[in-house]
């Protein structure tokens, strides 16, 4: 009976270790997949629709925020902010797939120089998370934090599903300015 009731305590102990350990290894298999550009690990880890919608979200209210300062006295804002949301919709449509975020990160992460453009883009992409923060925000969702160039930090939202991660936001952030 004593064996059992150890042989449960472990097998509970590597199955919340598992879980824990899960974003860290959903943000390295994402890292890996972008260097090795394999769309295919890069689509198994990420939540195309749900990163989508929030991504669309994200851009819509950045974009009535500032129509509604700039274009209080226009009577053609708002048709002018509808077609600007279609428009936004469809380039996320169109960069957030497996292919286009592999080729976004391609053209983020190259640069001119005496480096050879491939060594350039690798070490880049490897670098990708690496002084990321990172955070659980509740038992099921959890935050990489990824400072840019401009001190900003750009944030990854994983989300659990059941015993695996998936990234399902990338908040962008936000100038103070506007």
């Amino acid at each position: 009976m004593k064996k059992a009731a150890w042989i449960i305590i472990i097998l509970l102990i590597v199955i919340a270790g598992y879980v824990a350990a899960g974003p860290f290894l959903t943000a390295y298999s994402i890292r890996t997949a972008l260097v090795e550009q394999d769309s295919e690990k890069l689509s198994d880890n990420i939540d195309f629709p749900a990163l989508r919608q929030n991504v669309k979200d994200q851009f819509r209210a950045i974009m009535m925020k500032k129509a509604s300062t700039e274009l209080q006295d226009n009577p053609f804002a708002a048709i002018a902010t509808g077609f600007a949301a279609k428009m936004a919709d469809g380039v996320v449509d169109t960069v957030i797939t497996p292919s286009g975020l592999a080729s976004l990160m391609e053209k983020k992460t190259s640069k001119s120089g005496h480096e050879s453009e491939s060594d350039s883009t690798s070490s880049k992409k490897e670098d990708l998370f690496k002084n990321a923060r990172y955070s659980y925000d509740s038992f099921s969702k959890f935050s990489v934090w990824v400072p840019n160039d401009k001190g900003e930090e750009l944030r990854f939202v994983l989300k659990r599903e059941g015993f695996s991660w998936k990234l399902v936001n990338i908040v962008i952030p936000v100038d103070k300015k506007s």
